[in-house]
């Protein structure tokens, strides 16, 4: 029955991206056996990404705080992919138990948009000798689309080892466990190839990030 409702999504993502226009990609993951994966891609170039791209940490992030169990969906959030910027939405695929079996993610290309409307506001700045005095507001909800998961990992940990000076090539036992742990909470090891990424990184064999995260569940 998920099979059937994950294929009806997979014609709608079609539908949305003929409809809206080549400004918009659609995006179909599907969560079966413990895994995420990108089934359908339509207007990919939009991100860069292919069939086998990554979910992005901050999609992860929403699945890993079940955010789908009081929202069907999260809008309107910045997503960035090399030189575009996107404005993100995604909607909680569930089947009729409730339960969370994909994602339909919509990324709406607005960086030659930003573009044309920075250059009439230079235009005008100029023409009027306008100050600008708009106040910079951090954005916390940044969604950084990449094709490969070794951008996914080092974007989680990286922000980590730097605040606490974390020396990456011989990180203790408590310091990998806080790095692990970190990336189970962002649903990272949902990815196909996300302990041979982790291993790599963090300098350590699959066998031991295998017994790391064992050591989560027993926790």
């Amino acid at each position: 029955m998920d099979d059937i409702l994950i294929e009806q999504y997979k014609k709608i993502a079609k539908f949305l991206a003929a409809c809206l226009g080549k400004d918009y990609e659609v995006a179909i993951h599907e969560i079966k056996n413990d895994e995420l994966k990108l089934v359908c891609l339509e207007n990919g170039d939009i991100s860069k990404r292919t069939i086998n791209a990554p979910l992005s940490e901050l999609a992860l992030r929403f699945i890993s705080d079940e955010k789908y169990k009081n929202s069907d969906y999260e809008v309107n959030y910045k997503g960035l992919s090399g030189d575009n910027v996107l404005r993100s939405s995604t909607f909680f695929i569930k089947n009729d138990k409730g339960k969370l079996i994909g994602l339909l993610c919509i990324n709406f290309n607005i960086g030659h948009i930003n573009k044309s409307i920075k250059k009439i506001n230079d235009e005008l700045k100029e023409l009027f000798d306008i100050v600008d005095t708009n106040n910079y507001v951090e954005e916390t909800n940044v969604e950084y689309f990449t094709e490969n998961i070794s951008n996914v990992i080092s974007n989680i940990i990286e922000p980590i080892i730097r605040k606490k000076n974390l020396p990456v090539a011989r990180l203790s036992f408590d310091e990998k466990m806080l790095l692990i742990e970190e990336l189970k909470k962002q649903g990272v090891f949902l990815l196909k190839g996300a302990v041979s990424e982790a291993a790599i990184q963090l300098h350590s064999s699959e066998a031991s990030i295998y017994r790391y995260l064992k050591k989560t569940k027993d926790a």
